[in-house]
């Protein structure tokens, strides 16, 4: 959790959720992962860290999502072994409500549900894969959703699992 929220502080700041961070969260949950579960517990472990790779690195070739993003998936991931598709499910459920938010809130609702419609229509009518622009790459900061905040409140949401 400390890493998170850690990941949450930088990437507010910087755009970025730094390597070293993810690493040393990484190595503390498979240390304690070994030392708590043995040998086995490791390997449903190493699921955990490789399940969202898999499912999530298309949309970091198209830019859909960042790879700081997936990395932190992946420490969770770490952590919670396979279960991590859940964190990942109420993640993007709760991104997809902050984005619809933030897109009422900047006045670009309009605009984007129309680039994203010509985006599903290239891909789906011509076979274009293309990375998805937000404008982040020209300077462009109102159409960035800081994909770590979702991923904090999924992780939230998986933890409190048994409450709710």
């Amino acid at each position: 959790m400390i890493v998170v929220i850690f990941a949450v502080l930088f990437d507010l700041r910087t755009y970025r959720i730094p390597n070293r961070l993810l690493l040393c969260g990484l190595i503390a949950t498979e240390v304690s992962t070994l030392i708590a579960g043995g040998w086995r517990q490791l390997g449903i472990s190493v699921l955990g860290i490789v399940l969202p790779i898999l499912l999530l690195f298309l949309l970091y070739q198209l830019r859909v999502l960042g790879a700081g993003d997936i990395k932190l998936f992946a420490v969770i991931g770490g952590g919670i072994g396979p279960g991590v598709w859940k964190v990942i499910l109420y993640s993007f459920i709760v991104g997809g409500v902050l984005a619809l938010i933030q897109m009422v809130y900047h006045h670009n609702l309009v605009s984007r549900i129309h680039y994203f419609w010509q985006y599903i229509q290239g891909f789906f009518y011509r076979g274009q894969i293309v990375p998805y622009f937000s404008g982040f790459e020209k300077g462009e900061r109102r159409n960035v959703l800081h994909f770590s905040i979702p991923i904090l409140i999924g992780y939230i949401f998986w933890l409190l699992k048994g409450w709710v």
